[in-house]
């Protein structure tokens, strides 16, 4: 049977052994895109995601796939797989993951008492009290949103932003100017 047949039932009769015949036909095509696009050790990540959700993505590109622009679905399908994978790729650029490691970054190791280096613990603590103590009140809310508003993983910008009432960008610089700020302060380097 053509991809043409197989599709038209997916999409007008829900025909679950159409999709899989497709699914069959074409995963080394949608394979071969991801690991063109995601490889790396950065993007491994990425990747497993991808190959996790390879039967959703190739049954939305059968959804999508409109046979009336002379294009085969095999290449359709490699066309959407790549423009998916770049877009996650730049999402990934644009938003900088945020731990610990940001306000650890570029600080000089602790001689003091027993400590030979900075300790996670103490870090946030330090972070903290300064974020206290030096910073207004916008910037306080930002940082307390991004960090401890979400228990185990960050607040997203978007959301940071629209409840500060800010651009995304705006938000993001106050953030890195209070680390900034952190790093260069005596106190607690």
């Amino acid at each position: 049977m053509e991809d043409q047949e197989l599709i038209h039932k997916v999409k007008q009769e829900a025909d679950d052994d159409s999709l899989l015949e497709l699914i069959d036909r074409h995963s080394g095509v949608y394979l071969t895109m991801v690991d063109r696009y995601l490889s790396g050790a950065s993007n491994s990540s990425e990747r497993n995601d991808f190959i996790e959700n390879k039967l959703l993505a190739i049954y939305n590109t059968v959804l999508q796939f409109d046979p009336s622009r002379n294009a085969k679905f095999p290449t359709y399908l490699a066309n959407s797989t790549r423009w998916s994978c770049l877009n996650s790729l730049t999402r990934k650029k644009k938003v900088k993951e945020s731990s610990l490691d940001e306000i650890n970054k570029g600080r000089e190791p602790r001689t003091d008492d027993l400590f030979v280096g900075i300790e996670e613990d103490e870090a946030l603590f330090l972070f903290k009290d300064f974020v206290e103590n030096s910073c207004d009140k916008k910037t306080k809310k930002i940082i307390d949103m991004r960090y401890n508003e979400c228990f185990n993983r960050s607040t997203p910008w978007v959301r940071i932003a629209a409840e500060v009432g800010m651009s995304i960008q705006g938000v993001i610089n106050i953030h890195n100017r209070c680390i900034a700020d952190f790093k260069k302060n005596k106190k607690y380097v």
